[in-house]
């Protein structure tokens, strides 16, 4: 039967199964996006407790040389790991979660054709996506639990870190 000849229920079945595809697609890419963000906000969150920066100036200047960053990830993963004192397979996995969320940005459909994909392909790929965001979740809360014992240690109070993140909140430029 070819695309012409399919029947109605057909395009709507694959329809919806292209949906939701595409919700559990974006949901992994959210989900990395700000497991990548995370990673960038302990790294300067380090730097503004040992460097105590005085000025608004001095804020941004570590929060623009960590955005501007983010290629060199594998560095500022090394950092986040002395600072946290991470443990090694938490840093290889939160690493290896890195890589594999931007190769779901910029190649995993290269590899996973969406116009001949069959139901079983479609139900492969959502479970390649639930498979990533559950594991970003499990990394998340075990950076969250280094992120308290980081705080007890330093005495990074969240007023403090509320204030480092005002200095950012000044600078989001709007959408639209």
């Amino acid at each position: 039967m070819t695309h012409q000849e399919e029947s109605p229920e057909n395009i709507t079945q694959k329809n919806e199964q292209l949906t939701l595809l595409f919700a559990h697609y974006g949901r992994a890419i959210y989900i990395g996006q700000v497991l990548e963000q995370e990673t960038i906000n302990m790294v300067a969150i380090d730097e503004i407790v040992t460097t105590n920066p005085e000025s608004e100036a001095e804020y941004d200047t570590i929060w623009a040389k960590y955005d501007t960053s983010k290629q060199m990830m594998g560095i500022m993963t090394s950092l986040l790991q002395q600072a946290y004192q991470i443990d090694e397979a938490d840093i290889e996995e939160l690493k290896h979660l890195l890589a594999l969320k931007n190769d779901l940005a910029g190649i995993y459909f290269r590899f996973n054709d969406l116009t001949a994909a069959s139901a079983e392909d479609t139900e492969r790929m959502i479970n390649d996506f639930e498979g990533f965001t559950d594991r970003v979740q499990v990394i998340n809360e075990k950076l969250r639990l280094y992120r308290q014992a980081y705080s007890t240690q330093t005495g990074m109070t969240d007023e403090r870190i509320a204030t480092a993140f005002a200095v950012r909140k000044t600078e989001v430029p709007t959408i639209g």
